[in-house]
């Protein structure tokens, strides 16, 4: 049955999608967050769909969608320079399998993100794609927060639709892209054109904000409660109600302290925060940043994708021993942060093209949110803004400890920045078409 229904939606995603080429691209979008041929037994299981949908993609938007293009601007020409670089870092990675295997999903992701803003335009086709990336991203984190509302969870075991260890099947990327979406359901929930602004929509709404909530909680990883405090800290200070959110945090805060939670499988892993030396995953962590560090020094250029096999560290004791695997064999730990996985298989060079479009996509978006705040007609611009921005700063805050750098999750956001901000430029320029004015 998971099998039949998932083949169904993908069908009709595609057929949907000769219609009009974002129609199609929901369709990539829904393969993209889902990834139904790994959780599908049957039917369309291990099959291509994300080419399929790409393909029908790229047709429809040549053939039929090229009118009014968007420019391009310095954003999407960081996400191509990048891409450029991690294709050069590859060629010269000393695990040419491995580092073509990541290539491969990364490549798609960083092309895809460089067509949103041209097959995404008008206001309605921007929410399309924001309902489709909540509610695909909603297939998983449903499944997770019943399971945790039932009793289940547990970091490593939250089986979520099939069973794996990547994209949202992986626990602490579940928990920091549940709170990335909290600030676009909110932003859906006041502004929405596509569903009726009502009681039955708010509740949908707010249902995938608690469900998400209980999917971090049964996740148990330390990124998804540090993502969660600084999506809080943003809330509050950039509401008007200051003192209710002081008052609703310090109520949180005395419960929390009140309840015996050292039994339970989340306060254990909490409590590991405060006693990170002496958690040897932590450390081990720590451990591979140090050597990150070590190994840029020498290769400035960076090691390519999977760069981390050449540390060999297995692990570090209680103790403080750090454990490597024997001489001959090929392996190593993860970097386990967005920001030492950049640096180490992308070098200097990679680093900062990547906090370049990001920290850019932050500027504009402070920029769209003051410039449309108190326009009545087009305050979604600026409410969308202020959704976006604090997905980014949680996406940079949570991704600290877990390695999702080139997943579509954030490259989503920065491409969804340049269409909005495409799309109030138009607006403005017909503005100054009405009043008779040059337009530069």
């Amino acid at each position: 049955m998971q099998s039949i229904f998932l083949s169904a939606v993908f069908a009709v995603l595609m057929f949907t999608g000769f219609s009009a080429a974002f129609a199609a691209a929901l369709g990539f979008v829904w393969v993209d967050i889902v990834r139904p041929q790994q959780l599908a037994y049957s039917i369309i299981n291990d099959q291509p769909l994300s080419f399929i949908a790409a393909v029908a993609t790229l047709g429809l938007f040549l053939l039929r969608d090229k009118k009014s293009p968007p420019k391009f601007g310095p954003i999407l020409l960081l996400i191509v320079l990048f891409g450029l670089w991690v294709t050069f870092t590859t060629f010269i990675s000393d695990f040419p399998a491995q580092a073509w295997g990541k290539w491969d999903w990364a490549s798609k992701v960083l092309i895809f993100a460089v067509l949103i803003p041209y097959i995404f335009r008008s206001r309605v086709q921007i929410e399309a794609f924001i309902l489709v990336f909540v509610f695909s991203a909603s297939t998983i984190l449903f499944s997770a927060g019943l399971k945790t509302i039932l009793g289940g969870g547990g970091y490593g075991t939250l089986a979520v639709m099939g069973t794996g260890n990547t994209g949202l099947s992986e626990s602490s990327t579940l928990a920091v892209v549940c709170v990335m979406l909290i600030p676009l359901v909110m932003f859906l929930m006041r502004h929405t054109v596509i569903f009726p602004r009502n009681l039955l929509t708010r509740g949908l709404f707010l249902t995938i904000i608690v469900m998400a909530l209980a999917a971090v909680v049964g996740t148990t990883a330390r990124t998804g409660i540090i993502a969660v405090a600084v999506m809080c800290l943003l809330s509050m200070l950039q509401s008007k109600k200051k003192l209710w959110w002081i008052a609703g945090l310090a109520l949180v805060a005395v419960v929390i302290m009140n309840l015996d939670l050292s039994e339970t499988r989340w306060g254990n892993r909490m409590s590991t925060i405060e006693t990170y030396s002496a958690d040897s995953s932590a450390m081990g962590r720590i451990k591979v940043w140090q050597w990150t560090i070590g190994f840029v020094g020498k290769h400035p250029l960076g090691g390519g994708f999977d760069a981390y096999l050449h540390n060999r560290i297995l692990g570090v004791t209680s103790d403080g021993e750090t454990q490597y695997l024997p001489e001959g064999q090929i392996g190593g730990k993860a970097f386990h942060s967005i920001y030492f996985e950049v640096l180490g298989e992308q070098g200097i060079i990679g680093i900062s093209l990547y906090l370049l479009m990001v920290g850019l996509a932050l500027f504009k978006l402070t920029r769209l949110k003051r410039a449309w705040k108190n326009d009545a007609g087009m305050a979604w611009i600026s409410g969308l803004a202020n959704a976006l921005m604090t997905s980014i700063v949680v996406f940079l805050a949570g991704g600290s400890f877990v390695g999702i750098a080139y997943q579509p999750y954030v490259f989503y956001i920065l491409s969804l920045t340049v269409a909005i901000d495409q799309y109030a430029a138009r607006v403005v320029r017909d503005q100054l078409k009405v009043k008779g004015r040059a337009i530069p």
